[in-house]
């Protein structure tokens, strides 16, 4: 794995974030990314290893070289962005947000302790020219922390998960925010 890209000390907890492109990570780290995301259970797992592999930047959180975390700055399908804009009826457009915050998921031996701002804000930082939405269970109130620390804000109506149980919100972060 080419570790050239930022890397970040999460307060000498000795982890760090590695974030790059994709395809500056080897095919066993895609795996382990693709792995964890899954575990997260908010996602299908056909064609995720595609989806990986296509967006514009991926982050891995790593202690003692064990995966703790991932997150991704994903490159959303334009039915896909018009149907989470229609769910949360905002009046928004979603052209304006061409990039989507998520794949995030961190242990739960390792939540709590303040690593989902280090990792988001990694593939965050990637997005140069668009928005950003992400969308979060309406009860994860660390993680709605988290992007309100990024600049993102919760905008519309709550809607049903399509996953799990649960509805979900929709937050944005427009572009040079």
């Amino acid at each position: 794995m080419n570790l050239s890209g930022r890397t970040f000390d999460m307060h000498a907890r000795n982890a760090i974030v590695i974030a790059e492109k994709p395809s500056a990570f080897d095919s066993k780290a895609i795996d382990e990314f693709v792995a964890l995301v899954l575990v997260g259970g908010e996602v299908l797992a056909q064609g995720l290893r595609d989806r990986v592999l296509q967006a514009e930047s991926i982050a891995l959180l790593k202690k003692d070289d064990q995966l703790l975390g991932v997150a991704g700055l994903k490159r959303p399908t334009r039915s896909h962005r018009a149907q989470v804009f229609e769910r949360s009826r905002t009046v928004l457009d979603a052209k304006e947000f061409l990039l989507e915050l998520g794949w995030v998921y961190v242990v739960p031996i390792a939540r709590g302790q303040g690593h989902s701002l280090p990792l988001c804000s990694a593939v965050v930082d990637a997005a140069t020219g668009s928005g950003v939405f992400a969308t979060s269970r309406v009860e994860n109130h660390g993680m709605h922390r988290t992007l309100a620390q990024l600049g993102f804000d919760r905008v519309g109506r709550e809607w049903p998960s399509q996953q799990n149980q649960g509805n979900l919100a929709l937050f944005v972060r427009p572009d040079g925010a």
